[in-house]
């Protein structure tokens, strides 16, 4: 459970980490050219949340929790990049669920 909680908070700073990406990109004048680019625009999310969790060394290993490591480090960072970019989804429907929660 903690593994999920952690893959949800991962996924909001993932999301903080696009907004001042985007931000940045569009300041200088880069945000269309970088979004219309065949490979990169599409799986910019994807690539930045590999980085992310290539940054934070042994702290981006959250499927460890699971029991889950493999020998070759790039697997272990690519896999928790890869879930990661896949959790936010998951985390807009946590909470949502949590603000009809609130509401009623």
């Amino acid at each position: 459970m903690y593994t999920v909680a952690l893959f949800i908070v991962m996924a909001i700073l993932l999301e903080a980490v696009m907004k001042v990406l985007h931000s940045i990109l569009g300041t200088i004048g880069l945000g269309d050219t970088v979004g219309k680019l065949p490979v990169i625009g599409a799986n910019l999310t994807l690539g930045i949340s590999i980085l992310m969790i290539w940054l934070m060394g042994d702290w981006g290993h959250v499927l460890a929790g699971w029991g889950w490591s493999h020998d070759d480090e790039w697997i272990n960072v690519v896999a928790n990049g890869a879930i990661v970019a896949g959790m936010i989804p998951l985390k807009d429907a946590v909470f949502n669920a949590i603000n009809k929660g609130l509401r009623a």
